[in-house]
């Protein structure tokens, strides 16, 4: 069971996201729970059986765009986290995962991995930070979340080049 979040934009004619229900559930995303809280955008929380991330995640990619034709995927998660994110899904306290972060922990030689934007909050590449858990300390996330992280991350990335692509044409 593979669970993760996508969010699309509707084809512009067709805007109203409840209008889309009963498509989706007849295309096989009767293993999600449809979030249609903004006009023009429609997210979809999957708990998706499959054999890897990436069956279970382009099989609900497929489905959402076979039943809203048009429709663009803008976001998947889980693939940028802040700390508190973090800290829940390696099991620690968020102040553990600062230290680790600041490079506090002395145990610990190799920099934490610099964040992909910064601010508040900051955010991070799931995928890139539990690799760095898993090869430099003593927490080991789940194979499966890490897994899940790096398809989440190379789809984001993807979305992002996309998002570059259709800017610079338009100039």
């Amino acid at each position: 069971m593979w669970e993760f979040v996508l969010k699309f934009r509707l084809p512009p004619d067709r805007e109203e996201p409840t209008a889309w229900l009963d498509a989706l559930f007849e295309a096989g995303c009767d293993d999600a729970t449809i979030g249609v809280g903004r006009r023009g955008a429609i997210a979809l929380d999957f708990s998706r059986e499959a054999v890897s991330a990436d069956a279970a995640v382009r099989s609900a990619i497929a489905d959402v765009l076979t039943a809203i034709p048009g429709a663009q995927l803008t976001e998947i998660s889980p693939d940028l986290v802040n700390l508190a994110d973090l800290a829940e899904i390696v099991g620690c306290s968020r102040q553990n995962i600062r230290k680790y972060a600041a490079g506090e922990i002395r145990t610990v030689a190799a920099a934490f991995p610099d964040p992909v934007y910064t601010g508040n909050p900051s955010l991070w590449r799931l995928a890139e930070v539990l690799v760095w858990f898993d090869r430099n300390t003593d927490l080991h996330p789940d194979p499966r979340s890490v897994e899940l992280a790096r398809i989440a991350s190379k789809i984001g990335a993807d979305i992002q080049r996309r998002r570059l692509a259709e800017l610079i044409a338009a100039e």
